[in-house]
């Protein structure tokens, strides 16, 4: 969650190589759910599959409304209008592309419920076993259509490169967790600075395609790297690899808080701009950062095995273990 805050707010350190570097971040939350999602049996993993489209679909509904409303306020005080066209149809509908002034994250819901829907659709017909060809395409056309679009002259309709949404961000990455789980064994028992490694390889790697894409006058979207998806998938092995202390607290209430973090920064940091911007510019920009780091140190002690956040969760624990010993399902 910090490193998002980065990535959508900007660090406040005077070179800009940790904003450029947070692009990792997101990338890490598809392949997280993706690789608890997609287990190796089928009947488990269209039962998840069928949950987590319906939860997405619930929370892509209550998050439309909150942030309709919260533009609509807006719209209101500020004496503005919202042009509906069909451009701007298809760029949310199909891209992923959210209309409003406030609510820039929830390309991340939607997409994520996008993703999830055609995965589901995949595997009921019995073809979710051709995975990692649907990977490696999916693979080629985000790198294609974003960071090389201006390499291969892409250009449809207008439209100069694609952004990340359900097929150039989402669909990729949810399937590269599936395929880190079904290969944990092999990966996940790496040497530790294995991953270090090929974390810092991945952020070289993102300085070196920004600065050869903006030397020939090829840069046109930052919004992702090569670098990122290493950086990505070199860190989530790592995650992976270390034991849970309090499984129940990660996979149970992380995702929760995350999630409600997740969607109320975005609104709160254009409020403080459009509220505080013209008095305390760095305050209302920074602020932004500074809660995201706060809320990941929260975060962080909550669900770390100390007295506090033993206190905080013991009831809660105590329900869920009952819960698997009456044979609920399994933590993953």
């Amino acid at each position: 969650m910090l490193f998002v805050g980065f990535w959508a707010f900007g660090c406040p350190e005077p070179t800009g190589f940790v904003n450029v570097l947070s692009g990792f971040a997101t990338p890490c939350f598809f392949i997280l759910s993706g690789y608890f999602i997609l287990v190796e049996d089928r009947e488990r993993r269209l039962h998840k599959l069928q949950r987590k489209v319906v939860r997405s679909a619930l929370c892509t509904v209550f998050v439309l409304v909150l942030y309709a409303i919260i533009n609509a306020v807006i719209f209101f005080l500020s004496h503005m209008t919202l042009a509906v066209g069909n451009r701007m149809i298809v760029n949310f509908v199909v891209l992923n592309l959210w209309p409003c002034p406030i609510g820039d994250n929830f390309w991340f819901i939607q997409a994520m419920l996008y993703a999830y829907i055609i995965i589901f659709i995949a595997d009921k017909l019995n073809l979710f076993k051709l995975y990692k060809g649907v990977l490696v395409i999916t693979i080629v056309a985000m790198l294609l259509l974003g960071e090389f679009a201006a390499v291969i002259k892409f250009n449809f309709l207008g439209y100069p490169y694609i952004p990340g949404n359900w097929l150039t961000r989402a669909l990729p990455y949810i399937l590269l967790g599936g395929f880190i789980r079904e290969k944990r064994d092999a990966l996940l028992s790496w040497p530790k600075f294995v991953y270090w490694i090929l974390f810092v390889v991945g952020g070289g790697l993102v300085i070196l395609e920004l600065f050869v894409l903006a030397r020939n006058g090829l840069l046109i979207y930052e919004g992702h790297m090569i670098g990122y998806g290493i950086m990505a998938f070199a860190l989530c092995c790592w995650a992976l690899s270390v034991k849970f202390e309090t499984p129940n607290r990660i996979v149970h209430f992380d995702p929760a808080i995350s999630g409600f973090v997740y969607v109320f920064m975005n609104p709160v940091y254009c409020l403080l701009i459009m509220f505080l911007g013209a008095q305390y510019p760095y305050f209302a920009y920074y602020m932004g950062v500074v809660a995201a780091w706060l809320i990941s140190v929260v975060i962080a002690l909550l669900l770390s095995p100390t007295a506090f956040s033993d206190l905080f969760y013991s009831n809660w624990e105590m329900r869920l273990d009952n819960y698997f010993a009456k044979g609920g399902e399994d933590l993953e």
